[in-house]
């Protein structure tokens, strides 16, 4: 029998820790859910037996009434964790009408060998003296040992040393974001980006410690951000752009810092526009690297500078294999940290950019902001990656080392998105504030298109959700009465965000929660049943949910699926369908409301998207947040469409897939709306399917920051109802702390 409680055991060559919820998989480290730990002890006590899928049922889910889907879908996501394969299984086997088997083989830690007190008294005294005395001293000797062991590994492990910094000062205080904060190589000048007056662009600002001033050095009427210094001080590259065009410019600040506003800027290279900016990275005179976007994301690129006069591209190499999302580098070791969107979360990864070897450091769900090297004084080694560190952002403050350990510095009253390092005085400079996502509607019952193309409609959003909590993914049911979202509450002192469902009816003052979510459920998308009773939320893992408005109840009716796409309703709201990928196959699946469970369903004939004819927007008009590419088909369709639009009714195409991906669209039977970005203002438009016009509706806001919080617009299948999500202003200023040691 295995040691109680269980703590650690191997299977086949997996080592699994029941108290950590990790697997050691090929030498790293991989997170499991605990009800899949659950499952895998009842199979090891098990081990040998088929345990029925009813006692899986009761002892996983006990007292909660779930389907008999829920057990396949719970060893299917077992399996995938262990690597295993339904077809040739090394570790479950399906026994056929019973249940499932353990088939692995088992190995668990040896207990240590201690005499049983009958055996010690039927040895002489003497003998039982000596027993005693040498158990004693062998328990003694191991205790020893084992702290001698430990405190020597503790001595020599590189470990995280943390520093100690303490509240300096605020350098900012204006209405608005500063952002993309970049200190000079010696260490004087601060360069940073910050929102103008009237909120519709970004200026190029810097900042004196000597004198302790701040000078506004490029207010153009475009928009300058993402300020990058030359290694040796003397230039300044930027972004500017506006709606329609992107530039990389240079400017001399060789000059005293008064001067700078008055120095003229070369351009240095295109980029593309309506995209998110990122910080550039010059690593050394000659070499600029950079994120350039492609087929709609960002890909790792290489600028060769020439030395002599003033900087210009002299050659680019794009390294496609790379799409950073966030990147920063290390000059004196040339080793990148960067972020990728890897689905259905993110990964941060340390590449060598010598040998261009990659490896992951950490997945996380959560988007990463805020990335800065702590040490840059190693030689690059394997050796020294334990020693080396750096700070991440977010919703707190933290240093964490290359082997992936971590500490909490700092924790916000809001959130962190940005971090700078003086390289010489070693203070850390980091953006902190706060953000609200709020709800409004907009009722366009009584609004005609000549009102709309003459600009005689007078329209009036009215928000629906409390400033408190930031609310996102509003969706109205069909006849536009109800309105289902998801708040979310600041961190508490619990360590906790609260995640939660609420509802809003039109007639209503106050919404009403619905439920309560586990803080690892990430919801992404959420469903209107045709009659308006149940609500399908659908998460970033590939589950779906099922909540009743009524009972207010919420059951997981889709999960352990490598990937699940178009979820839609039955006319009647009785029955849900949709595809599921399991081991490399697609299949058409069927639950049934009434009978709580799933089976496998008939292929419907599907439609292309690229089809001409009615037949195209046929097919977009079925399509919902849960198909797989939603977003870029919705815009594809729209591209071809719109490119053939009078003057008046255009606008630029190019914008569509960087604005989706910033605000989803809602499609419905009346037509399609959406949120197109030009410069920093976001426009509502809608696109009508039976006249084929497309339409002007109003500002929705704008955009200053990328906050990484999906939002989106939602419309009744009439479209005489809308709802969006609203950033309200961002405001965040800049702090500045200074380090005075090292901790314990």
């Amino acid at each position: 029998m295995p040691p109680k409680p269980l703590e650690k055991v191997k299977i086949n060559q997996i080592e699994v820790d029941f108290i950590a919820l990790k697997l050691l998989i090929d030498g790293q480290w991989q997170n499991i859910e605990a009800r899949q730990l659950s499952l895998l002890k009842l199979l090891l006590d098990n081990h040998g037996s088929a345990v029925s899928r009813d006692k899986i049922m009761d002892v996983l889910w006990h007292n909660t009434v779930v389907s008999d889907n829920s057990v396949s879908q719970a060893v299917t996501q077992l399996r995938k964790s262990l690597h295993d394969h339904k077809g040739t299984p090394k570790f479950i086997r399906t026994v056929p009408r019973v249940g499932y088997q353990l088939i692995a083989d088992v190995e668990y830690p040896a207990p240590p060998v201690i005499p049983e007190p009958s055996q010690l008294s039927q040895l002489p005294q003497a003998e039982t003296k000596k027993q005693l005395s040498r158990l004693t001293i062998a328990i003694g000797s191991a205790i020893v040992g084992t702290l001698f062991t430990f405190g020597l590994l503790e001595l020599v492990k590189p470990g995280l040393q943390v520093p100690i910094y303490q509240y300096e000062s605020r350098l900012t205080s204006v209405p608005g974001p500063e952002s993309y904060l970049r200190y000079s190589p010696d260490g004087r000048y601060l360069a940073f980006s910050q929102t103008a007056e009237n909120r519709s662009q970004m200026d190029l600002v810097v900042y004196d410690s000597q004198t302790q001033s701040i000078h506004s050095i490029k207010n153009t009427g475009y928009s300058e951000q993402a300020p990058e210094w030359s290694p040796d001080g003397r230039w300044l590259i930027y972004y500017r752009h506006d709606p329609i065009s992107c530039e990389i410019r240079i400017t001399s600040v060789a000059n005293p810092v008064e001067t700078w506003r008055l120095s003229p800027d070369f351009y240095l290279a295109d980029c593309e526009p309506g995209y998110s900016r990122q910080k550039m990275h010059w690593a050394s005179i000659g070499t600029l690297y950079l994120g350039i976007w492609q087929d709609n994301q960002p890909v790792l690129s290489k600028a060769t500078l020439s030395t002599e006069g003033l900087p210009k591209v002299t050659d680019i190499v794009h390294y496609p294999k790379y799409h950073p999302l966030l990147m920063d580098i290390d000059k004196k070791t040339q080793r990148m940290l960067l972020v990728e969107k890897q689905p259905p979360g993110y990964q941060l990864k340390l590449l060598d950019l010598t040998s261009f070897k990659s490896r992951v450091i950490e997945r996380s769900q959560r988007d990463y902001w805020g990335l800065k090297w702590h040490s840059d004084t190693h030689s690059g080694s394997d050796a020294n990656d334990a020693k080396d560190s750096f700070w991440l952002g977010n919703e707190s403050l933290r240093l964490m080392s290359l082997d992936g350990d971590s500490e909490v510095v700092h924790l916000p009253m809001g959130f962190i998105p940005d971090i700078d390092l003086n390289p010489v005085t070693h203070q850390l400079a980091h953006a902190e504030g706060l953000v609200n996502v709020n709800l409004y509607d907009l009722d366009l019952t009584e609004l005609t298109t000549e009102a709309l193309i003459t600009g005689a409609a007078q329209l009036k959003s009215r928000q629906l959700s409390s400033s408190a909590r930031t609310d996102i993914l509003p969706t109205l049911s069909n006849d536009g009465r109800q309105t289902v979202f998801v708040s979310y509450q600041r961190r508490t002192m619990d360590g906790l965000k609260h995640v939660e469902i609420w509802l809003k009816h039109k007639h209503k003052k106050a919404a009403s929660l619905l439920a309560n979510l586990p803080e690892n459920i990430q919801p992404d998308y959420l469903l209107w049943s045709p009659n308006g009773e149940n609500i399908l939320l659908g998460d970033s893992e590939q589950n779906v949910y099922l909540i009743n408005t009524f009972s207010k109840h919420m059951v997981p009716i889709i999960s352990g699926y490598d990937s699940v796409d178009g979820v839609n309703w039955s006319a009647d709201g009785k029955q849900i369908t949709f595809k599921a990928l399991n081991q490399d196959e697609w299949q058409h699946w069927q639950y049934d409301l009434q009978l709580a469970s799933t089976q496998l369903g008939e292929a419907e004939v599907e439609v292309s998207a690229q089809q001409d004819g009615d037949n195209s927007s046929q097919t977009i008009r079925q399509m919902n947040p849960s198909y797989l590419n939603y977003a870029d088909t919705v815009a594809s369709f729209l591209t071809e469409i719109l490119q053939g639009h009078s003057p008046q009714n255009s606008l630029p195409v190019d914008n569509l897939q960087p604005s989706f991906a910033l605000y989803r669209p809602a499609v419905v039977q009346a037509g399609i709306y959406y949120v197109v970005r030009q410069g920093h203002q976001l426009k509502l438009f809608l696109y009508r399917f039976d006249a084929q016009e497309n339409l002007y509706i109003t500002n929705v806001g704008n955009h200053e920051q990328d906050i990484n919080v999906r939002l989106n617009v939602s419309a009744s299948q009439d479209g005489h109802q809308v709802v969006f999500s609203r950033v309200e202003g961002i405001e965040t200023d800049i702090l500045v702390q200074r380090r005075v040691g090292l901790g314990d």
